[in-house]
């Protein structure tokens, strides 16, 4: 018996078959998602636990004057520059003549503490040895002075950074977006595409007013207003992971 489908479609109808075995259907790959042109690390609380030795300080001296605060109010001086803080103290009833003076005193007693006593937030020096191994630009960018931040690294190294920028380096410290927007001119990056780890709500908002996406580190989860995620230490943080950070969330203005 002959088939009754003309010539012409069988035709057709095998250049149909023979095209699909020949190419299967394939779906279209996606497009990798974009790193971080830069990522910015805090130092004190998100980095190194010296966070702790500055709140030590801060209440030994509330003490001192025989004022009591609750945790939420000392938890207000976490992320704040020595001299702001000093403020802070002297509204409180701090008889130093001056915040400069006092500042200078709060610093100095709390690097003194810091030998022996300072470590690694978990996975934070793997996370700086990952993120430049994998050749993104990492920044520090800190309320604290450069005369800190010299102490810090008698405890941890912190020679891996292509900017740092501390108190010294600007007019106005945290919550002012000035000490992100330096590091990110420094390192001629735009601030929407770069990825900021801060511990403090002081911190988030400096990060987010220089438009910046902020990742928050803190061991409590307790999250500020416009972070893009918190996390409770640095474990999780490799280089796609951050990438993930930067294609699921829009550019802040």
């Amino acid at each position: 018996m002959t088939s009754s489908t003309p010539a012409s479609d069988r035709s057709a109808s095998d250049r149909s078959a023979s095209d699909r075995s020949a190419s299967p259907r394939s779906t279209p790959a996606r497009p990798a998602a974009a790193r971080p042109a830069a990522v910015l690390f805090d130092l004190d609380g998100t980095l190194v636990d010296s966070e702790r030795a500055w709140l030590d300080v801060i209440s030994a001296h509330l003490a001192h004057l025989g004022t009591t605060v609750s945790s939420a109010q000392l938890a207000g001086f976490e992320g704040l520059s020595g001299i702001d803080a000093a403020r802070a103290l002297i509204g409180l009833g701090s008889t130093r003549a001056s915040a400069s003076a006092l500042a200078a005193e709060l610093e100095l007693v709390t690097i003194d503490s810091f030998a022996g006593r300072l470590e690694w937030v978990a996975g934070a020096e793997e996370a700086l040895a990952h993120l430049r191994r994998e050749g993104i630009r990492i920044g520090l960018v800190t309320s604290s002075t450069r005369a800190w931040v010299d102490a810090v690294a008698e405890n941890v190294s912190l020679g891996v950074f292509d900017v740092v920028v501390t108190a010294d380096d600007v007019r106005r410290t945290k919550p002012s977006p000035e000490p992100y927007l330096r590091a990110t001119r420094l390192l001629d990056v735009d601030p929407a595409a770069c990825l900021v780890f801060e511990d403090s709500e002081v911190g988030v908002r400096a990060a987010v007013a220089a438009g910046c996406r902020v990742v928050q580190v803190r061991a409590d989860r307790r999250e500020a207003s416009g972070t893009t995620a918190c996390i409770p230490d640095l474990l999780a943080v490799t280089a796609p992971w951050a990438a993930s950070l930067m294609s699921s969330v829009p550019a802040l203005p």
